[in-house]
C-alpha cells in the first residue's frame, strides 16, 4: 500500500522547499511525485528534477478542477503499478482539495497498489498569511483540510504576529498539529507521523474553469540589464498573486520568486531551458495593460509579453 501524502499551500509558501527536503530523507525509499503547476510552464518540477525518481507534470490548472482532473486521475492510476511507498503531491498553489478524498475513492476500483491518503500537510506563509487569507476561498479551504499545518518564514515575524496566527488557524482548523518553521526546516519523521487525513467531509471543490485566474509568460532576453528586470518585476508585482521562472541577465542564470511585493532573485548554477517568468494575475485581464506599461516603462528592448 502506498502512504499518499498531499503538499497545499498558496503561491510562494515553501511547498517545493519542503518537497525537496521529503525526497532527502526518504532518498532510500521508492517515491513518486506529482506536481501540479497553475501556469503552463512548471517551474516547480525543474527546481525538483532528481535521478531516479518517477515523477509526474500536471500543469495549466488545479489538479482538483475540471480542467485537467482527468490527467491528475489517469495519472494516479498509472503511478499505482509502480508499489511505492510515498506518492507526494505538490498542489497548485490555487488547489482546493475538498474533493481529495472523493477521487481517491473514485480511482480505487482501478489501482494497481492501493493508495493509502496520510492528509494534507498545509503552509502557510508566516509574512503574508494574515493578509491573504481572505483573498480567495481556496486558501481558506487548503487550511480546512489540512492534517498538518506548517507555518514557514517565522524568522521574518514577530511574537504578536506567531500569535495572531496561531489564533487564526485555529479558528480555521481545530485538530491539526500548528509547526513554525523557516525554510520547511523541520524533523521529517515527526511531521509525517502526526499526520491526518480531514475528518472533514469531501465536497466539491471550489476550482473551476470560470473562476481561474489569469496566467502570462514573459520573455526575458539576455540583454536585461538586472535593474531593468528589477524594475519591470517592482511595477507588477502589487497586482499579481505569483512570480516565477528562470532569467538570463548577461552571462549568468537566476531563479525568479516573488509574492506580491515580497521578491526574489537568485543565482542559478544549472541550465535553463529558456529564459522565462510565469506571472499570475490579481486583477485578470487587466494584467495585460499593466505588462505593457510596465516593459515600456523598464525594458523596452529586452522583455516581451
Amino acid at each position: 500500500m502506498t502512504q499518499l501524502i498531499l503538499l497545499t499551500g498558496f503561491l510562494g509558501t515553501g511547498k517545493t522547499t519542503l518537497m525537496e527536503r521529503l525526497l532527502h530523507y526518504y532518498k532510500d525509499s521508492p517515491v513518486g511525485v506529482i506536481v501540479n503547476e497553475f501556469g503552463e510552464i512548471n517551474i516547480d518540477a525543474r527546481l525538483l528534477e532528481k535521478d531516479g525518481i518517477i515523477m509526474r507534470e500536471l500543469s495549466n490548472g488545479s489538479i482538483f478542477c475540471a480542467c485537467i482532473k482527468e490527467n491528475f486521475i489517469k495519472a494516479l492510476i498509472d503511478m499505482s503499478s509502480q508499489n511505492f511507498e510515498y506518492l507526494f503531491i505538490e498542489a497548485s498553489g490555487l488547489a482546493d482539495p475538498g474533493n481529495m478524498q472523493q477521487i481517491l475513492k473514485t480511482i480505487d476500483p482501478y489501482t494497481v497498489h492501493p493508495y493509502h491518503y496520510s492528509g494534507s500537510i498545509c503552509i502557510l506563509d508566516g509574512e503574508a498569511f494574515l493578509e491573504l487569507k481572505d483573498l480567495l476561498p481556496a486558501v481558506g479551504h487548503q487550511l480546512t483540510h489540512a492534517g498538518v499545518v506548517l507555518v514557514n518564514k517565522e524568522d521574518l515575524i514577530s511574537s504578536a504576529i506567531k500569535a495572531e496566527i496561531q489564533a487564526e488557524v485555529r479558528k480555521a482548523n481545530i485538530n491539526a498539529p500548528i509547526y513554525f518553521t523557516s525554510y520547511c526546516d523541520i524533523d521529517i519523521n515527526t511531521l509525517v507521523m502526526n499526520l491526518q487525513p480531514s475528518k472533514l467531509a469531501s465536497r466539491d471543490s471550489t476550482n473551476t474553469p470560470e473562476n481561474r485566474p489569469q496566467t502570462f509568460i514573459i520573455k526575458v532576453l539576455p540583454s536585461v540589464t538586472m535593474q531593468e528586470l528589477q524594475g519591470f518585476l517592482n511595477f507588477i508585482a502589487p497586482i499579481t498573486y505569483r512570480m516565477k521562472g528562470f532569467v538570463t541577465v548577461g552571462d549568468t542564470n537566476y531563479s525568479v520568486s516573488g509574492v506580491r511585493s515580497h521578491l526574489m532573485i537568485m543565482p542559478w548554477t544549472r541550465d535553463i531551458p529558456s529564459s522565462e517568468i510565469v506571472l499570475i494575475s490579481a486583477v485578470g485581464i487587466g494584467l495585460t495593460g499593466a505588462i505593457a506599461n510596465a516593459i515600456k516603462m523598464n525594458a523596452p528592448k529586452s522583455i516581451k509579453l
